[in-house]
């Protein structure tokens, strides 16, 4: 029987979103194949729980939460305590950079507990027992998504003190960074790393630029590896949830965008956020009855993420295009489950055709071979790395900065056209993707069992 790993991830992992999940599930299902793995990550939840293979500890134990705060639109205290906080944040950035360089109180509470587990202090009530779990935990796998700052990287310090060691795997950078003072602390960190892979090339030019002594690599995002459950569960999934009808005809599966990169980036000929909202909804409503119509198919949208927050809740968004589309609920529908990561990717597995504007969702097509039309952002450099320079799909890609139904209807059409070429593409280059995934996760192994 294999040994048992436990593997220990040091960021915030909102596990509401199936793309973050995705991404740990892939790191434990690369890693370790056999599933002789146990993640443990943080979360925004006010006490541990265990869930299928995840151990999630409260956030709050480690990162103070004013810390985690974003800038957000709106009136109402929770979104004006959050600009708050992130205002200050870019302040200090400017008037006291070197405050990065300090623990906040959050981890310097956590880490007197730890240090007296460590010294051979029983652990008493609840948090000491969960934190001697982390303590036990074998290695830590740093590089989650975008999650890896200054303040993972104070995490990090902790527990290599008490003699844990680390390696850095699908780490997303951003291109420039807000103070040296930043670059120093990552850099103090990072260097100590085993092993160091970016998911894109400009995060790996990132880290050539700015920590030129630290060997880095591309490697593709550890979603990726993350495997789907069988085809009898595949199957209990539609029956629950009455999908046996609708799978009567090819189904074409849909996730959405959260509304901020929509109101940002997108529809720049539009001012007002609402309004490129609504434009956006529109124009994804005009879109899916043209394929339903066309092409005598059914239209599943998945909630690819349910939080946290109303603002990122997909089915808000799905619903809302649903309606705009007039079309009939035996015809289009959103899906009522809450699945997890490796269940969303088998149900995208028996779709027809995937329209992605959640890039994991995407991530998730290429491993069961389903084609794909993304739209989304020229910000967006995931795009560009993920599906234009390592998939080599640019022509599946219809931009939204400045968009028109005609032109995104053509543009569908020309993919929908495609879609056998695709999939053959997209499995020759998921077999090379594999192998690769494959390769290197023996040489982490390595370390990790060291």
């Amino acid at each position: 029987m294999s040994e048992n790993y436990n593997i220990f991830i040091p960021e915030l992992v909102p596990l509401e979103n199936k793309g973050e999940e995705a991404i740990v599930r892939g790191i434990a299902d690369v890693l370790f194949p056999d599933g002789n793995c146990e993640i443990h990550l943080f979360d925004e939840i006010e006490e541990y729980r265990f869930e299928d293979g995840i151990h999630v500890y409260p956030v709050k134990w480690f990162i103070s939460p004013w810390l985690n705060r974003e800038f957000g639109l709106g009136v109402s205290y929770e979104k004006l305590r959050d600009s708050s906080y992130s205002i200050l944040r870019n302040g200090l950035h400017k008037i006291y950079p070197n405050w990065v360089a300090k623990h906040c109180s959050a981890l310097v509470k956590t880490n007197k507990i730890l240090n007296q587990i460590h010294s051979g202090k029983a652990p008493s009530g609840e948090k000491e027992i969960r934190l001697k779990q982390l303590l036990d935990c074998d290695y830590i796998v740093a590089g989650h998504d975008g999650a890896l700052d200054d303040r993972v990287c104070h995490v990090i310090d902790v527990f290599m003190n008490y003699g844990k060691k680390f390696g850095v795997f699908g780490v997303e950078f951003p291109l420039t960074f807000k103070s040296p003072a930043i670059i120093n602390v990552l850099y103090s960190t990072l260097a100590k790393a085993d092993f160091f892979y970016c998911r894109t090339e400009a995060s790996h030019n990132v880290v050539n630029q700015n920590f030129p002594n630290i060997k880095s690599e591309t490697l593709a995002d550890p979603a990726f590896g993350m495997k789907p459950v069988d085809s009898s569960v595949l199957n209990q999934i539609i029956g629950r949830n009455n999908l046996d009808e609708f799978f009567s005809k090819p189904v074409v599966m849909c996730t959405s965008c959260e509304p901020p990169p929509i109101s940002r980036y997108c529809f720049e000929d539009i001012k007002t956020p609402d309004l490129k909202l609504s434009a956006h909804r529109d124009l994804y409503a005009e879109l899916i009855k043209h394929i339903a119509e066309r092409h005598d198919v059914n239209i599943l949208f998945l909630p690819h993420a349910i939080g946290p927050g109303k603002a990122l809740d997909d089915r808000i968004i799905a619903n809302d295009i649903l309606k705009r589309s007039g079309l009939s609920e035996d015809r289009a529908r959103l899906l009522k489950d809450l699945l997890s990561g490796k269940e969303l990717k088998a149900l995208i597995g028996s779709a027809e055709f995937l329209v992605a504007e959640r890039i994991h969702s995407m991530i998730g097509s290429v491993g069961v071979n389903t084609p794909f039309f993304v739209m989304g952002s020229k910000t967006d450099r995931r795009i560009k790395g993920i599906v234009c320079d390592m998939l080599q799909l640019q022509d599946n890609v219809y931009y939204l900065n400045n968009p028109s139904k005609d032109e995104c209807i053509e543009h569908f059409e020309d993919v929908w056209s495609r879609k056998e070429d695709i999939q053959g593409r997209l499995q020759n280059t998921f077999h090379k993707m594999k192998d690769n995934l494959e390769n290197k996760a023996k040489l982490m192994r390595k370390f990790i069992k060291h």
